[in-house]
């Protein structure tokens, strides 16, 4: 028996010629379609989640559109369905809406209509697939670090707000989840969030992707387009890497920001702008400002409300429960033992001044579990951060003075010591080591305090 494929859009019509003519039309555009002429089948995808949405003509033999609705509501299902029909009636448009339809529409559809109403159901599809994920347990949204915890504590006030938000920050530090949590925790949030990378899209052709162009407007214009300023609109536009926004597209941002409105390439009119905007960038913009490469007034305009992510070698108090909590993700994604992290290894993670932030920890976490033999993390399954490193630095690995691990276990009872302000009885609690054991080591090291529990000015230099 053949598996069934997951579509971004099951067609139905009972004519299989025209389900298929809109099928095709969807692929065209990069949106994964199957065409069916028997709206049971569609019913069956929708319920085995092989459909993200239904688009359905209403008037069928078998089951008319609004039957499928009422059958896809009936199960409890969230597909969104978009009913077509030759017959412009209120009335079915009311009993469409009432049944718990998407959206109606009347044929001829535009071929710009029907892929604004699909793309924006896709769109509310990924929202609820995102909204379920930050109700859950987001680990890069919690934090131990108190600078961090009051900028988070700010989102859902901030989220209230329709100003322009500027989230800055080094790379991998977690600016697309902020943003995606002032969209989700927003009045928006029933809207679409729509992410922009824009030093990822060639310069020649920004304009157009942002703003959407008419037929003809330039070369290999064969239809018209709906630029991702209208897919966003009333819900969230995310200008991620806006640095990297060429200066005569950060002059058009500026009149949208300002005006409310843009003009589609090759349009005549304008249309209204009606999202809110999120911009990121890992770059220093005031700094860009004094530069050159990058426009005083846009800044000032975007920078309404700032919100900066420290990098994660600032809160090392995070360090370690990111770690573990990526730990047990992937491995219960590779089906194995959960993996817990030795004493030598954490200590270890948080020397480590993680260039890459919570991406490169994430990324290294995932790595450990594929290669890591025993369920327990030790420091020889993290050499590869060292070797990393020391390629970052220049140097090379193979030459490097590695420390034994009698000197990572030394180090490490020095770091609870001074984490217990010198007090061995703790100290050996936190270790799981007898006093003996511990004041043999401490011996063998010179470290001995004056045996009333405590070492003394072993606090001096305690780190937060």
């Amino acid at each position: 028996m053949s598996r069934i494929a997951i579509h971004d859009v099951v067609v139905v019509d009972d004519i299989l010629e025209m389900a298929e003519a809109l099928r095709d039309l969807l692929q065209a555009e990069g949106i994964s379609a199957e065409a069916v002429n028997d709206p049971t089948v569609a019913l069956a995808r929708a319920r085995d989640g092989k459909a993200r949405v239904i688009l359905s003509d209403v008037n069928m033999p078998v089951m008319t559109g609004l039957e499928l609705v009422r059958e896809i509501r009936r199960a409890d299902n969230s597909v969104p369905v978009l009913l077509i029909t030759a017959f412009a009636r209120l009335e079915d448009a009311m009993d469409a809406v009432r049944a718990g339809a998407y959206h109606y529409l009347t044929k001829p559809v535009r071929d710009e209509d029907l892929l604004l109403w699909v793309r924006r159901a896709l769109e509310e599809v990924r929202m609820r697939q995102e909204l379920a994920g930050l109700q859950g347990q987001d680990e890069t949204l919690r934090s131990h670090n108190a600078r961090m915890q009051r900028m988070l504590s700010q989102i859902p006030r901030l989220a209230q707000l329709s100003g322009t938000v500027l989230v800055t920050g080094e790379s991998g530090t977690g600016k697309e989840r902020v943003a995606r949590s002032l969209h989700f925790l927003s009045h928006r949030a029933e809207k679409p969030f729509v992410p922009v990378n824009c030093g990822a899209i060639p310069e020649n052709l920004i304009e157009s992707e942002l703003f959407g162009h008419e037929e003809g407007a330039f070369t290999g214009a064969m239809r018209n387009r709906e630029g991702l300023l209208r897919v966003a609109g009333e819900g969230t536009l995310f200008l991620d890497e806006i640095g990297e926004l060429p200066l005569l597209m950060q002059a058009k941002l500026l009149r949208v920001l300002q005006e409310g409105t843009y003009r589609p390439v090759g349009a005549g009119r304008e249309k209204a702008f009606e999202a809110r905007v999120v911009a990121a960038t890992n770059r220093d913009l005031a700094e860009e400002v004094r530069r050159g490469r990058f426009r005083e007034d846009l800044f000032y305009r975007l920078n309404v409300i700032p919100l900066h992510l420290p990098p994660l070698r600032e809160r090392p108090e995070d360090i370690v429960p990111l770690a573990q909590r990526f730990l047990d993700r992937h491995s219960r994604r590779a089906g194995g033992e959960v993996r817990k992290l030795s004493r030598d290894s954490r200590d270890l993670l948080e020397r480590h001044p993680w260039p890459g932030n919570i991406r490169e920890l994430a990324n290294a976490m995932e790595r450990v579990v594929a290669f890591a033999e025993s369920v327990t993390i030790e420091p020889w399954d993290l050499e590869f951060l060292a070797q990393g490193q020391a390629r970052l630095a220049g140097e090379n690995p193979l030459t490097m003075d590695w420390p034994s691990l009698e000197e990572l276990e030394r180090r490490y009872i020095d770091r609870v010591l001074r984490r217990t302000g010198g007090h061995r009885g703790r100290a050996c609690e936190i270790l799981g080591m007898d006093p003996k054991t511990l004041y043999r080591k401490l011996q063998k090291s010179g470290e001995l305090g004056d045996g009333s529990g405590r070492m003394p000015d072993s606090s001096a230099g305690e780190e937060d």
